[in-house]
């Protein structure tokens, strides 16, 4: 079965009445948002009803026969495959053309006059949500079709995500990205879009041509461009326009090698620009322009809107009568005559910059950057420069974009508190420069964060301006560089974006990145409390037992304390810790649960751990918390195994959980390494552990690849394959160095220093791991040195 959510509401594949509105709006609204306690999915679907209880009973009784709902007596959830649930996930794996195939229409269109008022809400919200997900993409196919040359494709993409259903009207900031695809591409929305603008105030004054040239921005070389106005026949006139410094002198001074003459724009006398190619500037206008007209050759003009306003009125008029000369104008402006050929100058390409190792890294391409990183100069004063020939609004906008992780207009906008057409300009000016992409994203950002920080005063404005403008994650950075501007001092709205931070660190696997953010603010009962959470997961148990000192005792507290005191071998403690938890809410029980398994474990009492760990796994599951949930899959497939279950029957349905995840499926397979190795299947060990590092390295955690390595060794180790263990052993140790775990690294070294009988190397690993604060693994290799000194002998310590 498969819900299908765009462009309708259907469970396709049952016999479910398609008119059923609410059943499906249920299953539509777990499909996104993950598992619900039951009195609110009552509350939000049938707000209206007698009893909202007794009808979610009844549809969760028919869902359930269908196999398409689950739920227990606090929540309800679903696995159904959902087409909105799969845009979002190719949306997030960057395959851009499978999440627009997926987009048949409007989320939940035609569903939301049958729903209350909070679940319309959320209807409206998500509609406009993926539609602008959706808009987004398909104007990052359009740009990339545009820069190759196809134009019309572009066009044709930049109208879908015009006219695509569910989205929200265009905010007057987004329509300059819109106008030059349509207008490269001849497409007739391009007249719409510019009148939307000028109705908003917002000026679009572009050509065709133009919109072409700074859609196709990057160039190999300027051998296009020199080509071209090379090619001009007598009385053609040419056009270069480009920001300042993005080339157009350098330009002009290759054309001149050809045979042109350069002529640099002044001011001050009347026809200042044109005395040299005159002469004489004696005899009045007319005479001036009949002489102008007979004379041919390549004339090349620098600086149009510098130049005196005499030579300009000249020359206009000079082109309307005609001529016998080829001529070039470059300016930062647009023309104000009619011209045959017109060139915007873009970026310099990586290609062109292939010779100059780092260039194109380090300036993103733009020439002013590029000049100053090939003279050595820093980059922060061309960059100053360059930026002093803009308006103020335009650094505004350009300094508030530089601080944004992803790129966000509307939001640029409303920190420095312009108007959709002063914003309009600044873009414009901008784009013009080559310092921002169509989108809004900074072009070397690096060099513009250097030059930000030299700017502290605008800097911390523009951080207050900006942070509450946005979600607490995307905030997170803005807060910690407030730090460093003010002395430390914690600003509203700080904390949630450090738990914010904190807690995606957790999600994805860098608890002790997690604690170290977390210990950058003065401690709160619920900082202290996720701080001590990323210590536990990063192995820290006494410093992470430290911080939970503090905090009354309550429940998630205690969950957590009993946890501790479990890895710190106080077994009666953390029993006593533990069953207090059992008297708090869900999430409290699952990690009491956990405990009381790990101790029924260790004592020996294997049925009691399996009923502990799968009552824990059952909460993690209800909660949401799907690789906690993994986690006591595992430990009740190790306790299945003591019990005589097979090994690979208990860890059968852990494998099958994990099959999608392959950080997580490397987590298991180490414990289903481990529970071989305890049994002397060496062979069987061996090869999950070789499994598990290879689903790590695909997920990235280095750490937990480390651990497989270690353990490898440890098996190789024991089978008297001192060569294989070796280097296992030093592949662990690599990837622990490389992934910062001090404590893998220390022991990885430790079983080095074993094997090769190096008591010197051995005391570096004791040492290493005492100063990073695992004192209890520290003294399990301090007996193993005892021994090794009475012996010459020694175990080597597998990674838990």
């Amino acid at each position: 079965m498969r819900l299908r959510t765009l462009g309708g509401l259907e469970l396709s594949g049952s016999n479910f009445r398609k008119g059923a509105i609410k059943p499906l709006l249920l299953l539509a609204y777990l499909a996104l948002e993950g598992p619900k306690p039951r009195r609110y999915l009552a509350e939000l679907i049938w707000p209206e009803a007698a009893d909202p209880m007794n009808s979610l009973k009844v549809v969760l009784h028919k869902l359930r026969g269908l196999g398409a709902i689950s739920a227990d007596e606090e929540r309800a959830w679903t696995a159904l495959e959902c087409d909105a649930v799969e845009l979002r996930n190719c949306l997030r794996s960057g395959k851009l053309r499978g999440a627009i195939e997926l987009y048949q229409g409007a989320f939940l269109e035609g569903a939301e006059g049958d729903s209350g008022e909070e679940l319309e809400d959320w209807i409206y919200t998500t509609r406009e949500a993926l539609a602008h997900e959706v808009r987004l993409a398909l104007l990052e196919l359009a740009e990339r079709e545009a820069a190759l040359g196809q134009f019309v494709a572009a066009a044709e993409k930049a109208e879908a995500a015009y006219r695509l259903p569910g989205a929200a009207p265009l905010e007057p900031e987004e329509l300059p990205r819109f106008y030059p695809l349509l207008l490269a591409g001849n497409n007739p929305w391009a007249e719409t879009i510019k009148r939307e603008a000028q109705e908003l105030g917002v000026e679009l004054a572009l050509s065709g041509e133009a919109a072409r040239g700074r859609l196709r921005q990057s160039f190999v070389g300027r051998e296009r461009e020199l080509e071209k106005l090379s090619t001009l026949e007598p009385g053609e006139w040419a056009w270069v326009r480009g920001g300042a410094a993005t080339g157009k002198t350098a330009l002009l001074r290759r054309l001149e090698r050809q045979g042109g003459l350069y002529l640099p724009a002044r001011q001050g006398l009347p026809y200042a620009t044109l005395e040299p190619l005159l002469g004489s500037v004696e005899g009045g206008p007319t005479e001036l322009l009949r002489r102008l007209a007979g004379i041919s050759g390549f004339w090349l003009f620098d600086g149009w809107h510098r130049m005196d306003a005499e030579s300009r009125e000249l020359l206009t008029r000079l082109r309307g009568l005609g001529s016998r000369a080829r001529v070039v104008i470059a300016s930062r402006d647009r023309p104000p005559l009619e011209v045959h050929c017109l060139l915007e100058l873009g970026l310099l390409s990586e290609e062109e910059l292939k010779h100059y190792p780092g260039a194109f890294e380090a300036t993103g391409g733009v020439p002013a950057l590029v000049g100053a990183f090939l003279r050595e100069e820093p980059l922060e004063e061309a960059l100053d420069t360059r930026l002093d020939a803009l308006s103020e609004a335009a650094r505004e906008i350009y300094a508030a974009l530089t601080l944004l992780e992803t790129p966000n207009l509307a939001v640029a906008r409303k920190s420095v508190g312009l108007g959709p057409a002063e914003t309009a300009q600044a873009l414009e000016e901008l784009l013009s420069a080559g310092l921002v992409e169509p989108s809004g994203a900074v072009r070397a950002k690096g060099v513009a964060l250097r030059w930000l920080t030299g700017r502290p005063a605008l800097e911390a404005y523009l951080i207050l301006a900006l942070a509450p403008l946005l979600s607490d994650l995307e905030a997170f950075p803005l807060y910690q560089r407030a730090r460093n501007l003010t002395d430390g001092s914690e600003l509203p709205g700080m904390h949630r974006a450090y738990l914010a931070w904190a807690g995606e660190l957790l999600k994805r696997g860098f608890p002790q990145r997690a604690a170290e953010v977390l210990a950058e603010l003065s401690p709160t009962p619920e900082l202290s409390l996720m701080r001590s959470r990323a210590l536990e997961r990063a192995g820290q148990y006494k410093e992470a037992l430290e911080v939970l000192s503090s905090l009354p005792d309550s429940p998630e507290v205690l969950a957590l304390k009993g946890a501790l005191l479990w890895r710190l071998g106080k077994p009666e403690e953390a029993r006593n810790a533990a069953q207090q938890a059992l008297e708090g809410n869900s999430r409290a029980r699952a990690e009491a649960l956990n405990t009381l398994g790990h101790l029924a474990f260790s004592e020996g009492r294997f049925e009691g751990a399996s009923t502990d760990f799968r009552r824990a796994a059952a909460l993690w599951r209800t909660l949401g918390e799907h690789e906690r949930w993994i986690g006591a899959l595992s430990n009740l497939a190790i306790a299945q195994s003591e019990l005589g279950e097979s090994t690979e029957e208990a860890f059968a349905e852990v494998l099958h959980a994990a099959r999608d995840n392959p950080g997580v499926r490397s987590r298991v397979l180490l414990n289903l390494g481990n529970v071989h190795e305890r049994r002397g299947n060496f062979d069987a060990a061996a090869k999950s552990y070789i499994e598990a590092s290879a689903q790590a390295l695909e997920a990235g955690a280095l750490d937990i690849s480390a651990r497989a390595w270690n353990n490898l060794g440890v098996v190789f180790h024991k089978q008297g394959r001192a060569q294989e263990a070796e280097n296992a052993y030093s592949e662990a140790l690599a990837l622990a160095r490389q992934a910062g775990e001090l404590r893998l690294t220390g022991m990885a070294l430790g079983n080095l220093a074993e094997l090769t009988q190096d008591l010197d190397v051995l005391e570096e690993a004791i040492h290493l791991l005492e100063r990073s604060g695992h004192t209890q693994v520290a003294e399990g290799y301090k007996a193993r040195l005892d021994e090794l000194k009475l012996s010459g002998s020694g175990h080597a310590s597998r990674s838990t």
